[in-house]
């Protein structure tokens, strides 16, 4: 009996470097390179095939500046999605929906459905609550009937995947069977199964200017449900320590904000640099001797923030600012590989800095630890086995 065909839909794909474009080209080109055939809907233009993936592209563009450019992406990206989506699925197909944009599974579901094909939800996010959350109460009840479709959509589907264990009782709580809720972890960028070397790691802190420094490193995207008036309070404490360096590496939709509080308090401790390639990414993540990852209190049900995989691949200590009673604080304590602090603990933060600026081997064990802990929980090779088993076992559910 043939395979049925594996049909992503996610708004941004290869060659964009948003995460979730890129976690979904390292499925697509692995379930691939096993003999499955695959399809990607995308927006944007480009080949029609990549990495033995077959691309649909919708057109327009894969990013927006202002919010009527982004509702405008959005629905131009569904209404031709759900075009390629009734074109191209068949009975026996896997439509796998991603949450960009956050109306895609109350979107395309029913049109998958009507294919014959089976639905898995890949949830990333999970909006409406996000934008509630970020907003505040008043628009709960505005936004209830995309919260019902999405519901409805979601109780339809063979499996619906979240990326965090804090994630589950969410989706649980709207009707979705627990036997149908998956936890699949995002894993590391494929580019860092193979640690940077020595050389390459030194060469780059030679090139950043970090010779000699401690340096604590945020990099990733600075989104909205990251915490930085704690991690800015911590840099103000250390602004005299000279052998200290604070680094922001990437951009996002507050690197302005704190781009100006950094200015605003004089914290000449802290340096702002771009987010680096693929291919510079081991090296570049390895540099710093400890990262920082950052979640608002409040959000850790709605979203998890990926970038932690990529410092356990890098064999780098985290130091988590957000709730300390979550998964991820639990991770770095249960694994030995970093530190967690609620907001508005800055002092005991810094002092943590300075203790590990001043034990070395403490900070070589903590991120032997970390290189540890992702070899047993976040490889790409473990992950991509793990959805081609629960994509067998979606067929035809």
């Amino acid at each position: 009996m043939p395979r049925p065909k594996l049909i992503f839909v996610n708004r941004v794909y290869w060659p964009n470097e948003a995460a979730t474009a890129l976690l979904l080209t390292d499925l697509a080109e692995g379930l691939a390179a096993r003999g499955h055939e695959v399809h990607v809907v995308a927006s944007g233009s480009g080949p029609a095939k990549h990495g033995g993936v077959a691309l649909h592209r919708t057109g327009g563009a894969d990013t927006h500046r202002t919010l009527p450019q982004r509702i405008l992406n959005y629905v131009r990206f569904l209404v031709r999605a759900r075009q390629v989506l009734l074109r191209l699925a068949a009975a026996g197909d896997i439509v796998v929906l991603k949450t960009d944009p956050p109306l895609l599974a109350a979107a395309l579901t029913g049109p998958a459905l009507r294919c014959g094909a089976s639905v898995v939800q890949w949830i990333q996010d999970i909006y409406p609550e996000l934008v509630v959350r970020h907003t505040g109460a008043w628009l709960s009840w505005p936004l209830a009937p995309m919260r019902r479709l999405r519901n409805r959509a979601w109780r339809r589907s063979a499996a619906c995947v979240v990326a965090g264990e804090d994630m589950r009782p969410v989706v649980g709580s709207q009707g979705v069977p627990a036997g149908r809720i998956h936890v699949r972890p995002n894993w590391a960028p494929r580019e860092l199964a193979v640690p940077a070397d020595g050389a390459a790691v030194r060469a780059q802190r030679a090139a950043w200017g970090w010779e000699g420094k401690f340096v604590v490193a945020y990099s990733g995207n600075l989104g909205r449900v990251h915490e930085f008036t704690t991690l800015l309070a911590v840099a103000g404490r250390l602004r005299d320590e000279p052998g200290i360096l604070f680094a922001f590496i990437g951009g996002g939709p507050r690197l302005r904000e704190v781009q100006e509080q950094v200015r605003l308090r004089g914290l000449g401790n802290v340096r702002f640099l771009p987010g680096q390639p693929r291919d510079r990414l081991a090296p570049a993540l390895a540099a710093a001797d400890l990262h920082a990852v950052t979640l608002r209190p409040g959000f850790e049900s709605l979203v998890n923030p990926s970038k932690l995989a990529g410092v356990l691949a890098a064999g780098r200590p985290a130091l988590f600012v957000g709730p300390t009673t979550g998964s991820i604080a639990a991770l770095l304590e249960h694994e030995g590989c970093g530190l967690a602090f609620r907001p508005g603990e800055d002092a005991r933060a810094a002092a943590a800095i300075r203790a590990l600026r001043d034990d070395p081997e403490r900070v070589r064990e903590s991120g032997r630890r970390a290189r540890a802990a992702y070899e047993r929980r976040l490889r790409f090779e473990d992950e991509l086995a793990a959805w081609e088993t629960l994509l067998g076992r979606s067929d035809g559910a």
